[in-house]
Order: C-alpha cells, then structure tokens, then sequence
C-alpha cells in the first residue's frame, strides 16, 4: 500500500540536505556520481569527517525519519492494530508497486548517501550508511504494516526497497549501471482528476517510471562527434485500466530524455540543484509500444 505523505516528506527533506554535497563536488562527466565516488571507494576518509557537518546530517535524517512515522501513524496506522501477519502481495498494480518502492528508496539512499559523504565520510562508507538508513526505515514501516489488519508485511515490498537501497553502491561500482538514471514523472489520470486518491502518489495510474540510458556513456567517446552529452534514450512503464482485481493494461514506452547532470555548469549549488533534477524523466518526445503504439511529441 503506497504512504504517499511519507515519501513526498522523507524523498524532499533528504535531497534538500543532499544538496549541500555538491556545493563542494562536481560531477564526473563519466556518470551520474560525483568524481570522489568513482575513485577508489576502498580507501577511507574518516580521518576527514567533520563532526559538525556529520552531527548536522544525522540530526535531520533523525528528525525526517521522525516525522515520516509521524505522518504515516496520522494517516494509516493510528487506531489501527492488530496481530502481525504477512500480506498477499496485490496483483491489482500489475508491478506499478513494486517499480515505485524501488524508486523512492533508491532516491532516499541516493541523497542520505551524498549526505554524509557532505560531511567528510568516504564513498564506500557514504553509500553504505545511505543504503543502510533508508532500507532500515523501510523494514521499519513494513513491519508496522504487518500489524495493521487490512494491509501486512509485504515480502515483495521489502525486496523491492532491498534492491533500491543498495542501487546507488552497485552505480558506484558499475561504469554500465552508473550510465543509467532512474527516474519518475507523473501525468494525472482521470481518477486522480475525480479526486478519488489524496494524493499524486497514491495513483499509481498518475505514474511512470524509468530507465533512463546515457548514449554517450554506454557507446563510447567515439559517439562524441554525433551525440551530445547530455542525450538519453529512456524506456518506460505505467499502468492504466486497472480493475482493482489484477487486470488492467500495461504500459511500455520509448522516449528521449536528458541527462540534466551533463548540461553546461558544473560546480557548487548548481551542481546540485541539477543532480536532484535529474530524478525527474523531463517532456520528451516519446512513442507508447504496448497496449498499441502511439507517438507523442511531448509525453511527461
């Protein structure tokens, strides 16, 4: 069951902390990381911590996480309780579930990562704690759903934010993994439109996800005559008609994207402004493959 509230909470807060990271990095042209995290992570720098910049990124991820709980008790587990059972995991989202737990906690690992290395940590240990602190509060939230008597402990959910937590440490290792981007954007659907969900993201008709591929980055400085930087191609997924009993229509699409890390100006806040706009697949030309094709000259 999506907790809307808690990621717009929990994904805002930390990439806004996230941002002071790339006031003093800039962005390796290789990737999406930060030259410091493609060198060699195996070599720590605790020596380097600063404790105030560490204090200050452990303070606001405490307080975030704190107030996440606090939205989600208001909003589904308050009054709420019941013996600890596992869930059937729905098969009404055809998989739009699963993309978006991936998604988000990948965002979270990402900015709590960046985070702490904002304060002296080295890559390896940055990324670790990153992907430790937001699958940690994701097997927190599970587990308070396992309690709550019309939703569970999802085993699917869990995987899904296993894998999300641990993507940002599999870039920093992968060149193939590190030119590829996720993303999200959204297109409000007709129930949305009707006001049948709270927010955006508990819709997951409203949303699309993606895999967004560097064609410099994958095909080589050969490419560097005929492709600009910046240009990506990105494949990806939605769901619409669903039934709430397991049938609807999948959508798969083709789209052009941007790679907003390798646009001109590197450097400072700048840098990071680019790096949080870059979990966002921008209007693009697009064509839909299935359920029949359509092409869009812009398609969010």
């Amino acid at each position: 069951m999506p907790h809307g509230y808690r990621w717009i909470l929990l994904w805002t807060g930390l990439c806004l902390g996230g941002l002071s990271f790339g006031q003093t990095k800039e962005i390796n042209t290789a990737g999406s990381y930060p030259t410091d995290f493609m060198s060699d992570s195996t070599v720590s720098s605790s020596a380097g911590v600063n404790s105030g910049r560490l204090a200050i990124v452990c303070a606001g991820t405490g307080a975030l996480i704190v107030g996440a709980h606090l939205q989600n008790y208001d909003s589904w587990w308050k009054g709420a309780r019941g013996p600890f059972h596992l869930s059937v995991d729905d098969a009404y989202p055809l998989g739009a579930d699963k993309c978006g737990h991936i998604l988000f906690s990948y965002y979270a690992a990402d900015a709590i990562g960046r985070s702490f290395a904002w304060s002296g940590l080295g890559a390896e240990h940055a990324l670790m704690y990153g992907g430790l602190t937001a699958f940690a509060f994701q097997t927190y939230v599970e587990i308070e759903d396992g309690f709550h008597p019309d939703i569970g402990f999802s085993i699917g959910d869990l995987a899904a934010d296993a894998f999300g937590a641990v993507l940002p440490i599999l870039q920093d290792r992968s060149p193939f993994l590190n030119a590829i981007s996720p993303k999200w954007s959204a297109n409000p659907s007709s129930r949305y439109l009707r006001h049948e969900y709270r927010t955006i993201i508990d819709d997951y008709e409203s949303q699309y996800y993606w895999l967004s591929f560097n064609l410099r980055a994958l095909l080589g400085d050969s490419t560097a005559t005929f492709i600009p930087p910046f240009l990506n191609i990105a494949i990806g997924y939605g769901v619409t008609k669903l039934d709430l009993k397991g049938e609807g229509d999948r959508e798969i699409y083709l789209a052009l994207d941007l790679d907003v890390n390798r646009l001109p100006g590197n450097g400072g806040f700048l840098s990071a402004i680019k790096h949080v706009l870059n979990y966002i697949h921008v209007p693009a030309p697009a064509i839909r493959l299935t359920p029949g094709v359509i092409t869009y000259g812009l398609r969010f």
